[in-house]
């Protein structure tokens, strides 16, 4: 199994700033006609089809082995939990409490290491992690009003998914390449995307020729598909070079690149408790980035 730690993290801060472009791209098609399902039916669609192409130039076999079946499984399903349950409980629960509610899965994934990795992150890691997630809260300052159940059981689902897809892609990572494996993924959750989009929909795709969609939510559709094309890429390159613990952290500068980009492309201003979050967020990468692991004891 590789470990490159430092080239890990490095692809886990590109990922986490791709991801963090994906809400406001959403948005913004959603604003322009694009209801937010049908954007992820159709990234779905893109990375399964661009990966495919990618991997049969590259003459890469899309067989999966057997010792790669469970791993796939998981991947498959935490997926499409990930992009169904976080999207979903923001219609029950205000969406900064599902974001606080997400981005428990680092550290969920710190204190699993021990079990699934045999790697023991030390006190010293929980606390930054703890720190980080912290930050996000200020930043983010959620309204605790109305809260349903609903919304909190799918935004923990998608953090349990999160917490899934990142040790599964560690996994998968010793049997193909992520672009095979990536492809395969979002094939085998095409038709349930699908199957959303159009019971949301009421039968019909608005993005679809006729659909009144405004130009520039074709544009914004078209980035979404590739960014998070390229954003997935960059997340399964990092837990190939390190453990899903190593660079799970780092991912918290998602919901910070998410909020700059929303003062910048939607014109949402940044509130004092954003700035003092992000700042919190972006000392503990960097007091991350100085901790190293320690590998567990028999």
């Amino acid at each position: 199994m590789i470990d490159r730690a430092g080239l890990g993290i490095a692809c886990a801060l590109a990922a986490a700033a791709l991801y963090g472009l994906i809400p406001n791209f959403s948005r913004a098609a959603f604003e322009n006609g694009v209801p937010p399902v049908e954007s992820t039916f159709f990234r779905t669609s893109i990375i399964a089809v661009a990966f495919a192409v990618f991997g049969i130039l590259r003459g890469e076999s899309f067989a999966l082995p057997r010792a790669a079946l469970g791993s796939f499984a998981i991947q498959a399903i935490a997926t499409l939990v990930i992009s169904v349950g976080y999207l979903a409980a923001g219609q029950f629960i205000p969406v900064g409490l599902a974001v606080i509610i997400f981005f428990s899965f680092p550290m969920v994934i710190l204190l699993a290491s021990p079990l699934i990795e045999g790697r023991r992150p030390g006190l010293l890691r929980i606390a930054i992690a703890l720190f980080a997630f912290a930050g996000l809260a200020v930043a983010v300052g959620p309204s605790f009003d109305g809260l349903d159940w609903r919304g909190i059981l799918l935004a923990a689902a998608a953090a349990a998914g999160a917490v899934l897809q990142f040790f599964s892609g560690r996994a998968i990572s010793r049997h193909l390449t992520p672009t095979v494996f990536g492809s395969l993924v979002h094939l085998a959750i095409w038709p349930a995307t699908l199957l959303i989009a159009l019971t949301v929909g009421g039968g019909a795709l608005r993005f679809l020729p006729g659909g009144a969609v405004a130009p520039l939510g074709y544009a914004f559709l078209a980035g979404l598909a590739g960014v998070y094309t390229a954003a997935y890429l960059v997340q399964m390159l990092s837990l190939r070079f390190a453990p899903a613990s190593t660079v799970a952290p780092f991912f918290n500068l998602e919901q910070v690149v998410t909020t700059g980009v929303a003062a910048l492309l939607l014109g949402e201003r940044l509130a004092v408790n954003q700035y003092a979050g992000g700042g919190m967020v972006l000392a503990a990468l960097v007091a991350s980035s100085l901790v190293k692991d320690r590998a567990a004891t028999p």
